[in-house]
């Protein structure tokens, strides 16, 4: 695989990475390179409902980082989540979304940081910007990914360029008017064991990262009737959360359930301790380690208001 590139992100993609991974290695094979797309670990359900539903076929494998001499990061900038074989000297492009991150870290990358709503809109303005087709099936994957990251545009992280670049997919493509909401749909069932799977697979460590004396950790699910199953699941939720707390050795560890149909956050913490952090700085109240928020926010947006907070605690 000598002078191959590999296109890559976090291990246990969401739909967001999983569609930049095979987007942009065929953005790069359209331009004459040799690039290789890899998901690490296991990808969310929200992509497997997108591959279902509308049947896209996609060769899914992960390939060893060692074996390529040129490594891009996509929906990823940061050591934390991505597979640990890579070198961080050989990462040569980052393409990413959050405000959050440690580009810092890879010294030899062009590094594309900009807060749009989803790292999937800077790949396929790509595309656009050079004229380039994109095959509906990539196409498909891709404006799943904008809808899924931007809540279908009422998240506050969605941009006019999330919009616009969605607006130019949707017309090439034509997709169904019921996309988002069979995506959410889809997404929202946690019966059984699935819930913890979910919690588990999305959940996002920043250890690597400066909040004082503090070790952060959090798990975002968005759904369709998230107060009634966070209510029912609490002990199963606030279980979970201590477990990953200890393993993980972090102090400040929640949920966050966004609501689509309610409009609503609701946020599990484990400990006291958690509660007091998370009432401070998002202004909310905890009963029984639950409490909710009007109004949709992103756990990219928290993140950065709970850095302020504990740096300074």
């Amino acid at each position: 695989m000598e002078n191959k590139i590999l296109v890559t992100g976090y291990i246990n993609p969401d739909l967001d990475g999983f569609a930049c991974i095979f987007a942009y290695s065929y953005y790069f094979n359209q331009l004459g390179m040799k690039a290789v797309p890899s998901v690490s670990g296991r990808h969310h359900d929200e992509a497997d409902h997108v591959l279902m539903e509308y049947g896209l076929n996609f060769n899914i494998k992960e390939e060893n980082p060692e074996y390529f001499d040129e490594i891009i990061l996509v929906d990823s900038s940061d050591l934390d989540g991505i597979d640990k074989r890579i070198n961080p000297e050989k990462v040569t492009e980052i393409v990413d979304h959050r405000k959050i991150n440690m580009s810092e870290k890879f010294p030899n990358a062009k590094v594309q940081i900009e807060l749009v709503g989803a790292a999937a809109t800077l790949v396929a303005e790509k595309f656009k910007e050079k004229g380039l087709s994109m095959p509906k099936e990539i196409a498909t994957l891709v404006y799943g990914a904008i809808i899924s990251n931007t809540l279908n545009f009422q998240a506050k992280v969605t941009t006019e360029r999330d919009r616009e670049i969605a607006a130019w997919l949707n017309e090439e493509n034509n997709f169904p008017a019921d996309f988002a909401r069979k995506m959410f749909l889809s997404k929202s069932d946690l019966s059984g064991d699935r819930l913890i799977k979910m919690l588990r697979s999305d959940f996002a460590g920043f250890a690597g990262h400066n909040f004082g004396s503090h070790k952060l950790g959090t798990a975002q699910i968005e759904m369709i009737g998230g107060e009634e199953m966070a209510l029912a699941r609490k002990d199963e939720i606030v279980s979970e959360l201590g477990k990953i707390m200890s393993e993980q050795g972090l102090d400040v560890v929640f949920l966050t359930i966004i609501d689509l149909e309610a409009d609503q956050n609701i946020i599990v913490a484990p400990t006291e301790e958690v509660e007091k952090i998370l009432s401070k700085v998002l202004d909310i109240h905890f009963t029984n380690h639950v409490a909710t928020r009007s109004g949709f926010m992103m756990r990219k947006e928290m993140v950065p208001l709970l850095k302020e907070e504990l740096i300074k605690s």
